[in-house]
């Protein structure tokens, strides 16, 4: 009779020799921690991992009750596969997304083109009834197709000189410009000095900066449209 009982203690014993197999009641879990902690059986992801799981589980209320370590382990490593590929189909679409704007704005550019040719500041003067401070930027904008254009959109991005950007609008004309004309178009941005990028824009001069047009829709007068909106 000892025999067979040590036999079957035995068996228990092999039978959750890893930790993997430890199994959470409702009030044994820093025992269950502290065998983790002692056992060589778990990599370093795994213990991450099942701290993780312990938090998730703890936030979310689900409790433990019933979950072998290694189920937890494998759980949070199912999330984990899960997000990551979440997170690399968002970084595709928005990788998609940003090659798709950037040939739209190549195609659209032989139609209409924007740059700007100055800028400069200018104070509020309250005894005119002006309460804000203004960058103003005055453009030259030339229609290059050979139809005429009613109305056209898109982003004016402006740069230092490594190229990094300082400030970026969006510009929306609608006055019409017609084919192989140019107009000079003038925008104004209502200064914040508690913006540093707009402090960075008004100080930096003009002939310092590098410029971007992004060109996003065009409409022509006979009604034809091209553009990311078509």
């Amino acid at each position: 009779m000892r025999f067979i009982v040590a036999v079957l203690l035995s068996l228990v014993l092999v039978a959750c020799s890893n930790v993997k197999d430890l199994k959470f009641t409702k009030d044994n879990e820093e025992q269950v921690m502290e065998k983790v902690r002692k056992s060589k059986d778990l990599t370093g992801e795994e213990v991450a991992l099942l701290i993780a799981a312990l938090m998730r589980t703890s936030l979310s209320g689900s409790g433990l009750e019933g979950k072998t370590v290694g189920q937890l382990i494998q759980e949070q490593k199912n999330i984990a596969a899960e997000a990551e590929a979440k997170e690399k189909e968002a970084k595709r679409l928005a990788e998609e997304a940003a090659k798709k704007e950037a040939a739209v704005a190549a195609e659209l550019s032989k139609h209409i083109m924007v740059a700007p040719f100055k800028k400069s500041f200018h104070k509020a003067d309250y005894r005119n009834y002006e309460y804000e401070d203004k960058i103003s930027v005055a453009f030259v904008i030339e229609n290059r197709s050979n139809k005429d254009i009613k109305a056209f959109k898109g982003e004016t991005i402006f740069k230092d000189a490594f190229g990094e950007p300082i400030i970026s609008t969006n510009l929306t004309y609608d006055k019409g410009i017609k084919a192989g004309e140019k107009k000079n178009w003038y925008g104004e941005l209502e200064y914040n000095w508690l913006m540093s990028d707009q402090r960075k824009f008004r100080d930096t001069e003009l002939e310092n900066m590098e410029f971007e047009w992004k060109p996003k829709a065009i409409i022509f007068t006979d009604g034809s449209k091209i553009g990311l909106d078509n």
